[in-house]
């Protein structure tokens, strides 16, 4: 049919009278630009190609909170309300990208990850320089591993990404993470992350916690709880759940929080 329009037909019985020189065919092509939208079609195509980069299909979740505030009970209630709306495309990490391998790994020491985590402060924390060193490491994994391995999914696909814990555990229990530096080297390390889309900070009544996860004394835990409330509040993208509840009631409150994050990138958009 668009062969059959009359300009068409009139530029290529044009052509066909002259001499295939490299003019002629740039004037035909000229011509024939200007008759078919395909071209401007296939700009505009790649222009919402690239504003999908710049506004990622996917999402990324950090779940923070101390031992015993909920973080595994509650992943575990809403991932298969998560998995049912991504079609099984939701991927979990532990603290961090893990595109690179653990210090404990590099050094030969074995991890454990599957079971709980009987004593957090076993460990005493690491002299200053080498928890500069600690630190800078997993700050290359923090970047570049986020890019390299949640970044491409997560730009392209609709998936979710969930972290159980996330660098800012670094500044609400460092000692966990056996970092010994100054608070601002850790905020610095803040604003050069990539941040996930919606943090969800768990906690309760201090005593409660103790209660159910006593490896922590109630005063480090009461530390803990207030640390995390004060993050909470001065970070955009994080949202408190009170995990003092039921589960069902705590689990709802968390899934309502996400979906109310996930549906603002939608806000904009007209339906006909």
């Amino acid at each position: 049919k668009d062969i059959q329009k009359p300009k068409v037909v009139s530029l290529l019985m044009d052509i066909e009278s002259k001499d295939y020189s490299k003019h002629s065919i740039n004037e035909l092509v000229k011509g024939l630009n200007k008759l078919f939208s395909k071209k401007r079609i296939d700009i505009v195509k790649k222009y919402f190609k690239l504003s999908r980069i710049l506004k990622h299909p996917g999402y990324s979740i950090a779940f923070m909170g101390t031992d015993g505030s909920g973080k595994s009970t509650i992943i575990a209630n809403i991932s298969p309300a998560l998995n049912r709306a991504f079609h099984k495309a939701v991927y979990y990490e532990h603290m961090r990208p893990n595109k690179l391998p653990s210090i404990a790994r590099l050094l030969g020491e074995k991890e454990q990850f599957n079971g709980p985590v009987t004593n957090p402060h076993e460990k005493e924390p690491s002299k200053l320089l080498v928890s500069l060193i600690r630190w800078a490491y997993y700050m290359i994994d923090y970047t570049l591993g986020y890019y390299l391995k949640v970044f491409p999914t997560k730009a392209i696909r609709s998936c979710v990404w969930i972290f159980d814990r996330y660098y800012y555990d670094y500044l609400i229990d460092p000692k966990r993470g056996r970092i010994n530096l100054p608070q601002w080297i850790l905020k610095l390390g803040q604003l050069i992350i990539p941040e996930p889309d919606i943090i969800i900070c768990l906690g309760a009544d201090a005593e409660t916690i103790h209660n159910r996860k006593p490896e922590l004394t109630l005063k480090e835990v009461e530390r803990q709880v207030i640390a995390l409330k004060l993050f909470c509040q001065s970070h955009k993208k994080a949202v408190w759940v009170d995990t003092g509840k039921s589960i069902d009631k705590s689990s709802n409150e968390a899934l309502n929080a996400i979906i109310k994050v996930m549906g603002k990138r939608f806000e904009s958009v007209k339906l006909s």
